[in-house]
């Protein structure tokens, strides 16, 4: 049987191996060359009335926004930000790339909550991440298919995800015959004595996959087992494009590896974030530096895609566990808000330049008529499960067979659709 076919049929409900199987060297994956998906995650609870959402000075003694006293809203195409951390810069470079929904309720205050909220569709537990559904979806058998850097990590058991953090291990991983330590490498066996080693390797994994008294947890350890060694050569593509530096920053190093990752045709779909935002004091100095590290990520992002001739590829999906209250706390704070929002980034679209969902002066949220995308008293508020909704649309997973299996039940909004005017 061939890798592929042994690949669908494990992703069949609890099937496991129930027949001999002999290991063979598997020729290399056709590398993949579709949308690369990446999930960046602004854990904590970001604020985005000082971000994609502004709010002014208007609820009487309480204030929202300490930069409204000195400046105003400003606004690039269809798209007002907040003056302040790096918000200029960013927007004006993105906007016509960016879709950006305001107004999302995750009907939570909760981090745990929040994150599993925005990130699956549902507040409660047991669904994949959309990284876990796209990769499963679309290659699956893909050795590094789904990357896990930070955030919300659910599979849900439909794929298993990667870390990518240590390049010298990453190394060591892929070369059999040397270890590398610092800027040192160290010979460990001949060719000849690798070829036998996996031929040993081989000849034990064929007899225990050939067992009929397997248990269940022991039928999954050799499957992945197998897979593992199946996909093992192809992970040389992967190695030779690795630098010989990489970035100092742990948040950028694991950007750049899952980027590389995927421009070595071994990735689908990457989960990428950090903390901070969550600022119950001294939010201005705090938040604004978080914001600034937030943008300068995303620079970062489509900066190396350019560089590598991959950009129009990336889709980038901002979000966090929620937002933040709309004015501050006795200790010059702001706690947490169910209502936040989202933006979804890629080149050469038709949809850029367009913002859908709207909240009041307060930060609550209006409800939006689903076909024409206005404020509407009659209308549905949105929340997380239409974010994702939307993401598996725009991927062209949303009719899949695993996208099934974990229904969203989201009311259809068009968001994509450039003809339909947005607020």
């Amino acid at each position: 049987m061939k890798r592929r076919e042994f690949t669908k049929l494990l992703g069949m409900a609890g099937l496991g191996v129930t027949a001999p199987w002999q290991v063979q060297p598997a020729s290399a994956l056709e590398p993949y060359t579709g949308n690369f998906y990446i999930s960046l995650a602004a854990i904590g609870g970001w604020d985005v009335t000082s971000f994609c959402d502004p709010k002014p000075n208007i609820l009487g003694e309480r204030t929202i926004n300490t930069w409204a006293d000195s400046a105003s809203v400003e606004q690039v195409g269809n798209i007002a930000y907040a003056p302040v951390a790096k918000n200029k810069e960013f927007f004006e470079r993105f906007y016509k790339e960016m879709l950006v929904i305001n107004g999302i309720d995750t009907r939570t205050n909760s981090h745990d909550d929040g994150r599993r909220h925005t990130w699956s569709g549902r507040i409660g537990f047991g669904y994949p991440s959309f990284g876990a559904i796209a990769s499963r979806a679309i290659a699956p058998e893909l050795p590094l298919s789904l990357v896990h850097a930070s955030g919300y990590s659910e599979t849900a058991g439909i794929t298993r995800f990667s870390r990518l953090q240590n390049p010298s291990e990453i190394r060591n991983l892929i070369n059999d015959s040397q270890i590398l330590y610092g800027q040192n490498s160290y010979d460990l066996f001949e060719q000849s004595e690798l070829d036998l080693i996996t031929q040993y390797q081989n000849q034990r994994l064929n007899r225990l996959m050939s067992s009929q008294n397997l248990l269940p947890r022991q039928e999954t350890g050799m499957n992945n087992l197998y897979l593992a060694n199946s996909t093992r050569d192809d992970l040389d593509a992967f190695a030779a494009i690795l630098p010989n530096t990489f970035e100092t920053d742990n948040d950028f190093r694991a950007a750049q590896l899952a980027l590389l990752a995927y421009q070595s045709g071994l990735c689908v779909a990457t989960q990428l974030g950090f903390g901070g935002f969550d600022t119950h004091q001294t939010h201005d100095d705090d938040h604004f530096e978080y914001l600034e590290k937030l943008t300068d990520l995303v620079t970062f992002i489509f900066d190396m895609a350019e560089a590598g001739g991959f950009a129009d590829k990336v889709v980038v999906t901002m979000a966090s566990d929620f937002g933040r209250t709309p004015y501050y706390n006795s200790g010059g704070g702001k706690d947490h808000w169910p209502i936040g929002s989202a933006i979804i980034i890629q080149q050469g679209t038709e949809w850029g330049n367009r913002v859908v969902g709207a909240t009041d002066e307060e930060h609550h949220a209006y409800g939006i008529n689903p076909e024409t995308l206005q404020i509407d008293s009659n209308g549905i508020r949105l929340e997380p499960r239409h974010l994702q909704q939307a993401m598996r649309q725009l991927s062209g997973i949303d009719q899949s067979s695993i996208a099934q299996l974990f229904p969203l039940n989201a009311e259809d909004f068009d968001f994509f659709n450039p003809s339909i005017q947005t607020l």
